[in-house]
């Protein structure tokens, strides 16, 4: 008999709670409800065109920035023979190392644009910042 009454207790006090308790059933919580599968396909999509992308970007950036510091420290960075062996010498260091940090820079930047705006322009390009 204790037993019954301490349930319909406990049960009653969790009624008279959801009945005061707001009701969240808006639009905003539905949109969010739906939005998140195109949101994770977007996510997705984002991160396999990132990889590429940022990985080809970050790649000349890094050849570029290896074979001016490479130059600069054989001499003259203007000097045509310095840029020469700085480009052989040091712009493939610079074009591998780019790469790998724009596979990572690639996947990061198409996981958050994917999120925040599903199969949208900013998804699939780079800005230069």
């Amino acid at each position: 008999m204790l037993k019954k009454l301490a349930s319909s207790f406990i049960l009653a006090s969790a009624l008279v709670g959801t009945l005061v308790a707001p009701s969240f059933a808006d639009d905003d919580t539905f949109k969010s409800i739906v939005i998140f599968p195109v949101r994770v396909v977007g996510t997705g999509v984002g991160m396999a065109a990132g990889v590429p992308l940022g990985a080809f970007k970050d790649s000349v950036k890094g050849y570029i920035k290896a074979s001016k510091a490479t130059a600069g420290k054989l001499g003259n960075e203007d000097n045509g023979g310095c840029q020469f062996f700085g480009q052989v010498l040091g712009g493939p260091f610079g074009f591998v190392g780019g790469g790998a940090y724009g596979m990572f820079d690639g996947a990061v930047h198409g996981a958050k644009e994917g999120y925040s705006k599903p199969f949208s322009k900013d998804t699939f390009t780079f800005k230069d910042e």
